[in-house]
């Protein structure tokens, strides 16, 4: 009987337990509790659990960033700063950033980017002249109607850089890239190239680590290559006209 007692009692602690948890943490909740840590005005995007057992994931906004916080169910312990996984070795948060993120898209310098195009619907591309899937990429759009598309030269290394500086300094820059992608060399007078390194800048505060990227004109962003049919639906989806 005292065992049936004992297993009825540890049950309910479980349930209840577990209830309180399941309830979760509210955005008026989280505020408060960030507000004791943040002086800027910030804004509860999301809260959700987090890979960490015991732990909410709670994602916010400050201005035009976007981070992440882990608080302790018990509201006593906030870890703030990067959860990392050593058995899959990978940073998730960083990659839950990435999937939260939504670029601002009147803050993109757009005299930084290489023009293609005049439609309605408009693309922003981070590309590299040797990347193959980028020119696989920019074949795709020469063949889709109705779009304009800024392409931001974004380098990864010292060939890559020292070709986007002679494709900017190129009087046709356009065709300049596209010879580039077809690995023709580029000579070019010299000529002021800091839009090269804003591009890199810029590129690392929108968390771009590979291209293509492309940034739709809601803001959402996605890496890598799109096949057409794919690309025109997403075109459809996120295109403000």
């Amino acid at each position: 009987m005292k065992r049936l007692a004992l297993i009825a009692c540890l049950s309910l602690f479980l349930t209840l337990s577990f209830s309180a948890f399941s309830f979760g943490l509210t955005k008026e909740e989280a505020t408060g509790i960030l507000k004791e840590l943040i002086r800027e005005d910030f804004k509860i995007l999301e809260i959700r659990q987090s890979p960490i057992d015991d732990f909410w994931e709670v994602a916010y906004e400050t201005g035009p960033e976007r981070l992440i916080v882990y608080i302790h169910k018990n509201s006593r312990y906030i870890i703030h700063g990067q959860l990392l996984d050593r058995q899959i070795k990978r940073n998730l948060t960083r990659e839950r950033l990435k999937e939260l993120r939504r670029v601002e898209i009147p803050r993109l310098p757009l005299e930084n980017a290489i023009s293609m195009g005049n439609g309605k619907r408009k693309l922003y591309i981070f590309t590299n002249p040797d990347c193959h899937f980028c020119f696989q990429l920019h074949e795709e759009l020469k063949a889709t109607k109705d779009i304009q598309a800024f392409l931001f030269l974004y380098p990864f290394n010292l060939n890559s850089y020292r070709k986007s500086k002679a494709i900017w300094c190129s009087k046709d820059k356009l065709r300049a890239l596209e010879e580039a992608y077809q690995g023709m060399e580029t000579k070019s007078p010299d000529c002021n190239t800091a839009v090269i390194d804003k591009n890199m800048e810029l590129a690392k505060i929108l968390m771009i680590d590979s291209t293509p990227t492309i940034i739709f004109q809601n803001g959402k962003v996605i890496e890598g290559n799109i096949k057409p049919d794919i690309l025109e639906s997403l075109l459809k989806e996120n295109s403000v006209l």
